[in-house]
């Protein structure tokens, strides 16, 4: 069986009659090292909000990277970097929490939509855990607006400049950044923009501004590394291609460079929670974890319980991980609900409210990305049917290849 566009775009059409989306561009790696682009109503460059994806492209690679370099470490505290930290156990949250969102912020940043920039900040450094760092896996914004603002005063620039230091110039990522209509570089005219909602909380149509709401107010002090980033496939693609090629790429110049350290591809394509020193970001069940907090409240609810054997090669799922916890260090990892069953324990990825995602096997050497108006002209109610599409698209990628 060999890939087929035209099987794609017949799962495209499918997406848009069911209401999905109206607007999408699905584009792939191959084992060959070739890439396809399939669009549906709109231009293959076509730029989209990336929502969540901005914590992989660039926040968590950036932190990889800079971990691999001996810049930052896993077990740095967070209040080294972010003395205004008040919140319980401040002293135990590390930088392995924030990759590996095992804090319990029990917060929806949207709920803090209506705060100034401050307001927002302040209610994460003030929150007040009921588990201990490492407890249980709860994914969400907070951790990826703390690890941005460690990325900021690490290296005393902004998300923006380090995206594009790192990762856009290098690649050739023209069309990739944070502000597209009012940047200073490689600005993207508004027609060129998909737009992503109507939005009753702003009183308009969004196109070329931050969707996320707390990352739109945040955007006054600076870029966050949950959400704001937008970008176009062809983009993305020459980024995935550079992490499932262990940080190897090919510069616009069509000469071969090293974007990322060695390592890279390991880190996000087996379970954090399988790693040798895993152990010491976990707090033991049945003890005060905290001065302030309460303890594990169940084997069932805790990373420590039967987390420490690797489970297959890729140390993913092993039994008694917190609620079947399985995440690799920033990414996504072996998540079927929108990887489909085709794919290896290995692969990685990650979803952003918008309708946009990243699939990438690196045992079958291969990748799907894909970006949509999902959530245009209102959200729904829940990613049920996006994430459907997604596993669909993936199960006839990866089925083919």
């Amino acid at each position: 069986m060999a890939f087929s566009e035209t099987n794609i775009e017949r799962l495209l059409e499918q997406g848009e009659s069911a209401g999905v989306f109206s607007k999408a561009v699905a584009g792939f790696i191959l084992p060959d090292g070739t890439t396809h682009i399939v669009t549906h109503n709109t231009p293959a460059d076509t730029v989209f909000d990336i929502a969540s994806l901005t914590k992989v492209c660039p926040t968590s690679t950036l932190a990889l990277c800079y971990i691999l370099e001996g810049k930052l470490h896993l077990d740095d505290r967070v209040a080294e970097f972010i003395p205004e930290l008040q919140t319980n156990y401040r002293d135990d949250i590390r930088v392995f929490h924030l990759l590996t969102h095992s804090l319990d912020y029990r917060v929806p940043m949207k709920t803090l939509r209506t705060l100034p920039p401050e307001g927002i900040l302040n209610a994460l450094f003030t929150y007040k855990f009921a588990k201990a760092p490492g407890a249980d896996f709860n994914y969400g914004n907070p951790a990826s607006v703390l690890l941005g603002m460690i990325l900021h005063r690490l290296t005393g620039k902004d998300l923006q400049q380090q995206g594009r230091e790192r990762f856009f110039e290098p690649l050739g990522m023209t069309r990739s950044g944070w502000d597209p209509l009012t940047r200073e570089w490689n600005t993207i005219p508004k027609g060129e923009i998909c737009p992503t909602e109507v939005c009753e909380f702003r009183g308009r149509e969004i196109c070329g501004e931050i969707h996320d709401e707390s990352a739109w107010v945040l955007r006054k002090l600076f870029p966050v590394g949950s959400a704001g980033m937008f970008s176009c496939v062809p983009d993305l693609l020459k980024f995935v291609k550079m992490v499932m090629n262990d940080g190897v790429a090919c510069g616009p110049d069509g000469k071969e460079i090293r974007v990322a350290p060695a390592g890279i591809l390991d880190m996000v394509s087996r379970n954090a929670f399988t790693r040798e020193d895993a152990a010491k970001f976990m707090p033991a069940c049945n003890s005060a974890a905290g001065s302030t907090g309460a303890a594990c409240d169940s084997p069932a609810g805790s990373f420590n319980a039967g987390i420490l054997p690797a489970g297959d090669a890729a140390g993913t799922n092993p039994a008694g991980a917190a609620n079947g916890a399985c995440t690799a260090l920033g990414w996504e990892l072996a998540q079927s609900k929108f990887m489909g069953s085709r794919v290896s324990p290995r692969t990685f990825g990650k979803t952003g409210f918008t309708g946009a995602s990243i699939v990438a096997d690196p045992t079958a050497g291969a990748a799907a990305v894909l970006l949509s108006n999902f959530t245009y002209p209102h959200r729904e109610a829940n990613a049920d049917r996006i994430h459907a599409f997604r596993a669909s698209l993936a199960d006839a990628f990866f089925g083919a290849v």
